[in-house]
């Protein structure tokens, strides 16, 4: 047994020698060539100090980066098309509707847990879905325009949310106003435009007295405005199309993740805009990585080079490995010594 042992001892350090021998060969080249890389990148300062040495008469003018630079910012300017208008488009409405059921569906599967949940969490929940997707028909232009109008409002008031449901309720009593201005006589114009005013101001008061304990939770989630969010900033990454594409596969990457039982009863735990965003995040990484796929591009494929990272890791490595291999020879020269004590100690 102890010879068996002794023979495995000296098979671990044969390898540990010809495993540090392979290291040591690739920690040097990776060396060299991080210290190549570290002063060939000093060279571009001799031309910045010295702006005279450069040859402008031949210069090689680098005009597609300024095509794909420009095509690049307007494709970021696309999203400028309004939401209200992608909520009310029939190709695109379907897929909010399918993708805001099932979140809102799964959310509020068990509503007194859900309360409990957001007031763990000093939530709010999601907010009720948006007007434009209620009902089976597709909305008016002018129930579009009145929405684009109302949510402007918002966004360009001062402060609070209650300040910005005020000014969204004055746009909407002005929208209402002059919608029956041009079915109706002057007299009952007026009598809605005040009717509304009041109205706007009384919700106003009914938000600010409730503000008071509100203050510190957070805003309940528009599920509309943090689909149509995620898709924009898709398209303006991945180009035109990419918009459909994302709401296109949304509603069966839902359905496959709510409808793992394991995965359902954790995310369950969670708060309505923990478990949005999560999983509005883990589906736009997973589109990027379809995009890299369509590309050409394999995402799982490992990109690694011999950085400066690298070469610390590989020298720790083999620090370790050098420390171990230390370790057992000691161990062998302190056994040597011993047998040898003993064999002068027998002869005695």
């Amino acid at each position: 047994m102890l010879s068996l042992l002794r023979r495995a001892e000296d098979l671990l350090i044969q390898v540990l020698r010809l495993v540090l021998l392979a290291f040591s060969i690739f920690l040097i080249i990776g060396m060299g060539r991080w210290i190549w890389d570290h002063y060939q990148s000093k060279k571009p300062d001799v031309a910045v100090a010295t702006p005279t040495a450069l040859n402008w008469q031949q210069a090689p003018y680098d005009l597609k980066y300024m095509e794909e630079e420009t095509s690049r910012d307007l494709n970021g300017m696309s999203h400028s098309t309004p939401m209200e208008k992608r909520l009310a488009d029939p190709a695109l409405r379907p897929e909010f509707l399918k993708a805001d059921g099932l979140l809102r569906g799964y959310i509020y599967k068990d509503v007194a847990a859900r309360k409990r949940i957001e007031k763990d969490n000093s939530g709010q929940g999601l907010e009720p879905i948006h007007p434009l997707l209620k009902g089976d028909s597709l909305p008016s232009a002018d129930e579009v325009n009145r929405q684009i109008k109302m949510r402007e409002a918002r966004e360009n008031s001062c402060c609070d949310k209650e300040a910005a449901d005020a000014a969204a309720a004055e746009v909407d009593a002005a929208w209402t106003a002059r919608r029956i201005t041009f079915n109706s006589e002057d007299r009952i114009a007026r009598a809605a435009t005040q009717a509304a005013a009041e109205a706007a101001a009384s919700a106003a008061a009914d938000a600010a007295a409730q503000a008071s304990g509100d203050e510190m939770l957070t805003d309940a989630v528009n599920l509309a405005s943090e689909i149509n969010d995620r898709a924009q900033a898709a398209e303006m990454e991945h180009g035109e199309g990419a918009y459909a594409a994302y709401l296109k596969g949304l509603p069966a990457a839902l359905q496959a993740v709510l409808g793992n039982e394991k995965l359902a009863s954790k995310l369950q735990q969670q708060s309505a805009s923990q478990i949005v965003t999560t999983l509005m995040t883990n589906y736009t990484l997973s589109f990027d990585r379809t995009a890299m796929k369509i590309r050409g591009d394999n995402p799982d494929a490992e990109k690694w080079e011999f950085l400066g990272i690298d070469t610390a890791f590989a020298t720790m490595l083999i620090s370790c490995l050098v420390m171990v291999m230390m370790a057992l020879v000691m161990i062998r020269i302190e056994r040597h010594m011993r047998s040898s004590i003993a064999g002068a100690d027998h002869k005695r």
